[in-house]
């Protein structure tokens, strides 16, 4: 089939398995669980028990598969409605990702995959399970995601290239999209469609907040002291996405 798909992954993952402890990862994945589930649900919720709320997934519109630290999200088709669906849940589960201090990057396109999951189970219980997710389309996907150096998810040509262009000016004025000079490894630069951290912008103070912030969503969970040159540029550059937001207010007035 073709379709549109969505594919992330978690940066830093080698060093947040090798420094949490079992119970430490848990809550990790569990919160990542809930990120994503709330992203397809279209942060819609509902209440199961007295003090619990859960994302409501009976309207789910998007498909979501998790595999170790890839998320993988896409669409039943390839239309318009298809398209804007799978942009919004990108956009929530990207910008949601920051609050988490789990770094993310990400790339979404058009293409072919397959998707024939099944389970076989035997008279001892144990199980052959087959999630296998394959095609050009996914290839696609984790190549063009791999090659960014920030974390950060962009809107590949592929998929733009499905939808009429008032799509895409759509969603740069409902703030979900802003176009932007994204940094790929080996010092390469590109102009493309990227999903925006947040709507609004930062004053001085919200981005010196915000710049503090994403130094925490590399360490938190890593729990690394001292970063690698690979991954200090890739903090480097995530906070100078996050300046993109910046609006420089030389009247700064106190909150009292």
């Amino acid at each position: 089939m073709t379709t549109f798909l969505g594919y992330f992954d978690v940066l830093g993952f080698k060093e947040i398995v090798l420094n949490n402890s079992l119970d430490e990862l848990n809550k990790i994945f569990s919160n990542l669980l809930r990120d994503t589930q709330t992203a397809v649900s279209g942060e819609n919720y509902i209440q199961p028990q007295p003090g619990v709320m859960v994302a409501d997934l009976t309207k789910q519109k998007v498909h979501c598969l998790h595999i170790s630290d890839s998320v993988l999200f896409w669409t039943n088709g390839e239309n318009e409605a298809d398209f804007i669906e799978l942009a919004k849940v990108c956009y929530t589960f990207y910008w949601r990702s920051l609050q988490l201090f789990v770094p993310l990057r990400g790339c979404m396109v058009h293409g072919e995959i397959e998707f024939r999951p099944f389970q076989i189970k035997s008279e001892s219980g144990a199980v052959f399970h087959n999630s296998s997710l394959y095609g050009k389309g996914l290839i696609d996907a984790y190549l063009k995601a791999e090659s960014i150096d920030f974390a950060g998810c962009f809107v590949d040509q592929t998929a733009l290239a499905k939808v009429d262009e008032k799509v895409i000016y759509n969603l740069i004025y409902d703030q979900m999209l802003c176009y932007y000079k994204v940094p790929f490894k080996g010092g390469k630069f590109s102009y493309e469609h990227v999903f925006r951290p947040i709507k609004g912008n930062h004053n001085e103070v919200s981005f010196r907040n915000s710049a503090k912030d994403i130094k925490s969503l590399f360490s938190y969970h890593s729990k690394m002291k001292d970063f690698p040159e690979s991954v200090q540029i890739k903090l480097n550059n995530t906070i100078d996405f996050i300046e993109h937001f910046r609006e420089t207010d030389s009247n700064l007035k106190r909150p009292e």
